[in-house]
């Protein structure tokens, strides 16, 4: 059976489900392919959102919980805190807002098919036939096809497109009955040793406390040995484990070529995440609240191709890429140890975790210096 459609999202993650509502509310004919049965199950991600994502999109406030500042750890656990006034974090309740926002989704007129796993897609004359393991519609044509279907994506792969080629390894659990954490700061701990080439940290989410690390070598056993090293600091011996969760993370900014006539890839296929904080909630809702407007305009006046929306202000992550590698080149713990109290690390990171100006912006820069006096 063949359906028809405007557009065609694979992936109902954050930059799907952004586009399609945004596409959707629009007048698009939208179809999202999920292949889980449910869109906040088997989470890969934090779900920590920044201010900007805050500020700009209405997230139900019982999914969430506001986190003012962070302490940063050295590999012997000696801490510094960070704040900047104004400014905070929302730690969420991942699998809830997932969910708010398919919902959100169809309400703006999209269509969710859940357990549909997508198998191939190829050029028509009028747009892209959809191959699915859906039954009883396992075809789908469309005029527009965005990918975002993660890191491993097989859209890009069907389009020829660029994939992502560097990753960080991230693993991640959930615990109650944590105590003695501060519940207004993210810790994250600097070890070269335990997470090389990253960080670890601890979120006091929402009901349960978020323990997890990155690190561009091996995961194995990890998460159990950060969890011994956290027990000097917190209170872990009445701590049960509830979840766990891990996946790849791109960590070499976006991929070439994220796009072709009629379609384009967003999110993580697109490569658009934050090579040195791994952060790519805010760019993925961004761009494909973009990419949304730009398609129905395409599609329906005749506007300009939707990627050149997209492309005006989609990062290009340039000097986090040189940060990236600068990075992974770390010296020893000890010296790391070492600087970890130091002005200039302390006003790096500060521009790092605090990032509503930009990394490089002389603004940012200001404010630090002149706080620091």
């Amino acid at each position: 059976m063949r359906t028809s459609c405007d557009l065609i999202v694979v992936g109902a993650g954050f930059a799907g489900l952004t586009c399609a509502q945004a596409a959707a509310a629009r007048g698009s004919r939208t179809v999202v392919i999920e292949r889980k049965a449910d869109v906040g199950a088997a989470c890969h991600t934090t779900g920590l959102l920044v201010k900007e994502v805050a500020d700009t999109w209405d997230v139900p406030r019982e999914l969430t919980r506001r986190i003012h500042g962070v302490r940063l750890y050295g590999p012997s656990l000696k801490s510094i805190d960070l704040h900047s006034p104004g400014y905070f974090f929302l730690a969420t309740d991942t699998p809830g807002l997932m969910r708010h926002l398919a919902e959100q989704a169809t309400a703006a007129g999209a269509r969710l098919k859940l357990s549909t796993g997508y198998k191939e897609c190829r050029r028509t004359d009028d747009g892209f036939r959809v191959a699915t393991s859906s039954i009883g519609e396992q075809s789908l044509a469309c005029r527009y096809l965005i990918g975002a279907d993660g890191a491993r994506s097989r859209v890009a792969g069907d389009l020829r497109l660029g994939g992502n080629r560097r990753f960080l390894v991230g693993a991640e659990v959930e615990l109650v009955g944590v105590r003695g954490l501060d519940a207004d700061r993210l810790h994250v701990i600097l070890d070269g040793r335990l997470a090389k080439g990253y960080i670890a940290w601890a979120v006091p989410g929402v009901g349960v406390t978020q323990v997890g690390l990155a690190t561009s070598g091996p995961i194995a056993g990890r998460i159990d040995a950060l969890l011994r090293r956290l027990a000097d600091v917190f209170d872990l011996s009445a701590a049960k484990i509830v979840s766990r969760r891990g996946g790849l993370i791109p960590c070499g900014g976006p991929v070439r070529p994220w796009r072709t006539p009629g379609a384009m890839l967003l999110g993580d296929a697109a490569g658009m995440v934050s090579p040195l904080t791994a952060g790519g909630i805010h760019p993925a809702m961004q761009l494909g609240r973009v990419a949304g407007v730009a398609i129905a305009n395409h599609l329906f006046d005749g506007g300009p191709e939707p990627w050149r929306a997209v492309s005006a202000i989609a990062p290009s992550f340039a000097y986090k890429r040189w940060l990236r590698a600068a990075y992974e080149l770390l010296p020893t713990n000890y010296l790391i140890d070492r600087l970890i109290t130091s002005a200039p690390l302390r006003r790096l990171a500060q521009v790092i975790f605090f990032h509503h100006r930009g990394l490089f912006s002389l603004a940012a820069w200001r404010e630090i210096v002149l706080a620091a006096r």
